[in-house]
Order: C-alpha cells, then structure tokens, then sequence
C-alpha cells in the first residue's frame, strides 16, 4: 500500500517540480530551425538525448504541434518515470531498458522496436537515451540507428542544460535542474540512417551521433 502511494504521489510531485524550474528559468533555443520545420509539417523524428540530462526536455517539446512518446523501462524504477511523463503529457512506450536489446527477443527489445516503428507511422515522435545503464555514460548505442533505418525517420539529437543545477558523480552525471537560472536547448543536425546501410555504416553514424551529442552538450553548458 505504502509503495502504491509513493508510485502515485511522487511522480505528480515531481512533473510539478520539473514545470516549476522550466518556467523560472529564462531559456535560449539555438539551431532549432529544422526541428520547428518538423513539428510545423507534422513530420516525426526520433529525438536523441544523454540519460543524464532528461528533465527539462518535456516542457521544450511543441505539444501542440505534435505528440511524444518516450520509451520507458518496464523495471520499477521504470514506473515512476512513465507516471512522470504522464504528467508532462508525453505518451509512453514500454519496453527494453537497454539499446543492447533493442530489436533482440529478450527484455522486450524486439516489443519496444515494434512498438515506437507503429508510433512513428502513425506521424508521432518518439524519444529515449543514447546512452543506457549501467553505462558506460555518454556513449551511444545503436538503438536508435536500427529504429532510424527501419522507419527512415531521422535521429534529432538535444541537449538542455540550466545554470543552476545538482550533477551526479553517478555513471550518467545525473542532473537535477534547479530554479531561477538560465537555461539552453541546442538541437544538434537531423541524422538520416538509410535503409541499407551496413554495419560498418551504422558504427560510423553511432560515432557521429555521440559526437554531435557531445558538441551540443558542450555548446549548452557554454551558453549558460
């Protein structure tokens, strides 16, 4: 009982929170141009972002313009994420808790793949890391890859950082964002993954993905 009402009362508590220090925080959006094009279109992506840095993309995504749907692991922990989300309107996706899996039978990888393909077909958008635990942290999978060449939708990467925050000496630098600071969205350039790209391509555009991943973190934590 006592854990059903932690389940339900600390994730309403915390969406309340995250939208508290997202509208006391003067933001700046950089290179957003393409994604807006995106959302005005109605054309879904697959958003890309470090495990650490999750908080503050809800409240940064154009709702209005068209659904997200984050993939959440089906774990415990994975529970108050999903009712989290909920509270900052982001549809869920319930599967694999590692990019490893993704697209394999077990721990519903090969469920979640299928899963965000019909989402994305269905002209929504869906978001998870790049990098999963246990770590190591800001190191991209392949997750994401496989779903961008099977639906060919491109890979968006983002980063938001605030001035003000609490990080983590964890494997993912887990950041809390705190209030009354600056803070900055960066949007990395769209990644196109093309159907019958080999192995050794996929590797390339993970590197590539980790890089701009890297590059826009950095460019964030400047702008601050």
């Amino acid at each position: 009982m006592k854990k059903k009402i932690v389940n339900i009362l600390l994730p309403y508590i915390f969406s309340k929170f995250i939208k508290f220090v997202y509208y006391t925080n003067k933001w700046k959006v950089l290179n957003d141009t393409k994604v807006q094009r995106f959302w005005s279109n109605d054309n879904p992506f697959i958003w890309i972002h470090w495990h650490g840095q999750s908080l503050m993309l809800p409240n940064n995504w154009r709702h209005d313009l068209q659904k997200l749907n984050a993939l959440v692991s089906k774990h415990d922990d994975g529970e108050i994420i999903a009712r989290t989300l909920s509270y900052l309107n982001v549809g869920l996706i319930r599967g694999a808790g590692n990019q490893s899996k993704l697209g394999k039978k077990e721990k519903g990888g090969s469920t979640a793949l299928r899963l965000m393909l019909r989402v994305l077909k269905k002209g929504q958008s869906v978001a998870f890391t790049a990098d999963q635990p246990p770590g190591p942290g800001k190191q991209a999978g392949k997750g994401s890859l496989i779903l961008a060449k099977l639906s060919g939708f491109p890979i968006v990467p983002v980063a938001a950082i605030t001035s003000r925050k609490i990080e983590f000496d964890n494997w993912d630098n887990f950041t809390i964002n705190l209030p009354f600071g600056r803070g900055c969205v960066v949007f990395g350039e769209p990644i196109y993954i093309k159907k019958d790209s080999s192995e050794e391509d996929i590797e390339n555009m993970r590197i590539l993905l980790q890089e701009s991943l890297n590059k826009i973190h950095i460019v964030a934590k400047e702008t601050v």
